[in-house]
């Protein structure tokens, strides 16, 4: 089973699907709590890995950021060009840009489709297109631990998912960066996920 390919093929669906309109008000919280970082900090280049139709790069472009969109299908790099946006389509495992790019980094819901076995290399390269000490925002599912396809949502091919507990991500996440922040999130889901949200800090 090519994980990445039925990735790409389900988000792709999705985008043509024109389904993914906003964004909730809990993650318009967490974008808000972030702004207040990035402006006290004075910075101005993001990048939204695993940006989808660009919903929040939208809102960070409104905020006068200098920020580009990455996702893995071209269909969502159409939806934001559309949207007057700056898209690129690449692999979060590969992106697509030179050491110390952003100063910034917002991820959410990216790493809940990353296998634990390749959290390491993903986070390492998000990390390689920052400046060092940058603040990266990540968000994702989690609160117990799983990995597998889960039949989630209408759209096929069914999707691979990686969740933790919470004390298991938080480590994770400790091994590359100071861990500034974390918050979880009692959610409505079937099978009781968590939304886990947390500010990592660069090694300077």
């Amino acid at each position: 089973m090519d994980l990445d390919a039925d990735l790409t093929a389900y988000y792709e669906a999705e985008a043509r699907s024109g389904r993914r309109v906003k964004v909730g008000e809990y993650r318009q919280g967490l974008r808000n709590a972030f702004r207040e970082i990035v402006v006290a900090e004075g910075r101005r280049h993001m990048i939204d890995v695993g940006a989808g139709p660009g919903l929040d790069t939208a809102a960070w472009q409104a905020e006068g950021l200098d920020v580009v969109g990455v996702d893995l299908t071209e269909a969502n790099v159409r939806l934001m060009g559309e949207r007057g946006l700056v898209g690129v389509a690449g692999s979060l495992y590969d992106l697509p840009f030179r050491d110390g790019s952003f100063d910034s980094l917002w991820t959410m819901s990216t790493f809940v489709h990353v296998p634990h076995a390749r959290f390491d290399e993903a986070i390492t390269e998000m990390l390689r297109v920052v400046a060092p000490g940058s603040p990266l925002a990540i968000g994702t599912w989690g609160g117990h631990d799983f990995e597998g396809i889960y039949p989630y949502g209408d759209l096929r091919p069914d999707r691979f998912f990686s969740l933790a507990t919470h004390d298991r991500w938080r480590e994770m996440l400790a091994r590359h960066g100071d861990v500034e922040t974390f918050e979880t999130q009692g959610r409505d889901h079937d099978d009781g996920w968590e939304y886990q949200f947390a500010v990592v800090r660069a090694p300077a």
